[in-house]
């Protein structure tokens, strides 16, 4: 008896409206969570091993905890991602 390793959903079909879009979306499942065991799912970063502490100006702090209350994310998650998006650019 196969069984599947990962579920594999159908591909997306196109829409011709935004209400069909809507009406898509409103009536499917887009997580994973519901169909593959929590700890089957692939990690998608490795775990933090080390701290680094960096002293900014008040004014930059704000301004880099707007940007990801923006984004939804806490501002050390942000200043790591511009680090290794950087460190990545220079590579």
């Amino acid at each position: 008896m196969k069984t599947k390793s990962l579920y594999r959903p159908k591909p997306i079909p196109p829409f011709k409206t935004l209400d069909e879009e809507a009406d898509f979306w409103d009536t499917h499942d887009t997580s994973l969570l519901g169909k593959v065991p929590l700890m089957k799912l692939p990690l998608l970063e490795s775990e933090k091993e080390d701290v680094m502490t960096v002293r900014l100006q008040r004014s930059v702090k704000e301004r880099l905890s707007r940007f990801a209350r923006a984004k939804g994310i806490n501002s050390s998650t942000l200043a790591r991602m511009w680090i290794i998006e950087k460190l990545n650019a220079l590579a």
